[in-house]
This record gives structure tokens, C-alpha cells and sequence, in this order.
């Protein structure tokens, strides 16, 4: 993935980070974008279903993470490095 396409405001990917793309055929931040909304939502599906979770624990925010973008990402629920 160009990383020249950056917008304003985004997070900027370092060749690391995008070597834990789970998809090898994305060329535009637009085509990024586009499969994390459709993985957020799903993960946000599954927000909805949790009772009494313990929000501010360190390994529900990981969860959550990982179920908000572990579809397009390998790093998803991992602390960032960078």
C-alpha cells in the first residue's frame, strides 16, 4: 500500500505496520478504510452483545481492538511498537 496517499489527520503507517496487512491487494487509504469500517462494524455487533465487561481492563481494550480491526490487520490487539 502507498503511503503517499495519507490524508490529514491519519495515522501515518510505517513499512512495518503495513506488513501486518492481512490484505496484499489494497493501494489506497480510500480501499483501507473501507474494509476496517466493514470489520468495525462487526466488532461493534459484538460490543453490543457484552454484558458487565470490565471496560477499562487492559485485556477488554485489547479485545476490543482485535474484534475492531483483526480482520484487516495481524497486529490487531497488540499494544503499537511505533
Amino acid at each position: 500500500m502507498k503511503t503517499s496517499d495519507e490524508l490529514d489527520g491519519a495515522t501515518a503507517l510505517d513499512p512495518d505496520e503495513i506488513e501486518g496487512l492481512r490484505f496484499k491487494h489494497i493501494t489506497s487509504r480510500s480501499e483501507l478504510d473501507q474494509l476496517e469500517q466493514a470489520n468495525i462494524v462487526e466488532g461493534l455487533q459484538w460490543l453490543k452483545k457484552r454484558k458487565n465487561a470490565d471496560i477499562l481492563s487492559e485485556g477488554f481494550v485489547c479485545d476490543l481492538h482485535k474484534r475492531l480491526f483483526g480482520q484487516v490487520w495481524k497486529w490487531a490487539g497488540n499494544f503499537r511498537r511505533t
